[in-house]
Formats: structure tokens, sequence, C-alpha cells
């Protein structure tokens, strides 16, 4: 049962050398992650950043069941949150979204960088 359980888990280790585990499920909401991937258990990213790989996790964590932006209050105020970063963390966000084939979320990051 434990190694069925760690079957359907990947580990992401991050350029600063965290390991991030999460569901495969998970990990195959991302062409480019699951097509490196394979049949492996384990991926390196090498220019992506722990901070910057959970970021865009919890962007997918919020949008798992709609692609598109929301607009109601509590959304406003997750997305203010979200996006509370420095212009640095929001060009690795763009540049990690774009890698990763994430449109709404480089869109978005794109967005806000113009506005500045």
């Amino acid at each position: 049962m434990e190694e069925n359980r760690r079957k359907q888990r990947v580990e992401l280790l991050s350029s600063d050398g965290e390991v991030i585990i999460i569901d495969r499920k998970i990990a195959n909401r991302f062409a480019r992650i699951r097509d490196f991937l394979g049949a492996n258990d384990c991926l390196y990213v090498p220019n992506i950043r722990s901070f910057i790989l959970r970021k865009v996790l919890t962007w997918s964590f919020y949008h798992k069941n709609d692609p598109g932006l929301k607009s109601d209050s509590d959304s406003t105020w997750w997305y203010t949150e979200f996006f509370n970063v420095d212009q640095t963390i929001l060009l690795e966000l763009m540049e990690t979204a774009d890698f990763l084939d994430m449109r709404s979320l480089f869109n978005v990051a794109q967005g806000l960088r113009r506005n500045e």
C-alpha cells in the first residue's frame, strides 16, 4: 500500500534544492512537467526557485476547476494577495508560467508588469 501511495506522488526539486512533493494528478496538469516526468517520480527544475514553484502550484490549485480569471470580491482579494510581490518575483512568475505554458498566469503577470 505504501508503495502504491508513493507512485501517486512526484518530487519536484527546485533550483535552490528544496523538494516539493505533489500528487501525480497535479503534476499531470502541467504538460511540460508531465512530459519531462514520464514514468519517473522525481524531476529537477533547474531554473525555478522553490518560492516561485510554490506560487505557481498555488495558482494551479486556485484555478483547478476554471481556466479563466474570477471576478468576485473574494477573488479580487486573492489576486491582490497573490500578486503582492516585487517586480523581480513578478518577472520570475512570468518566466515560469511561460515555461509551463500557463497562459492565464502569464497574461495577468505580464499585464501587471506593464502597469508598473
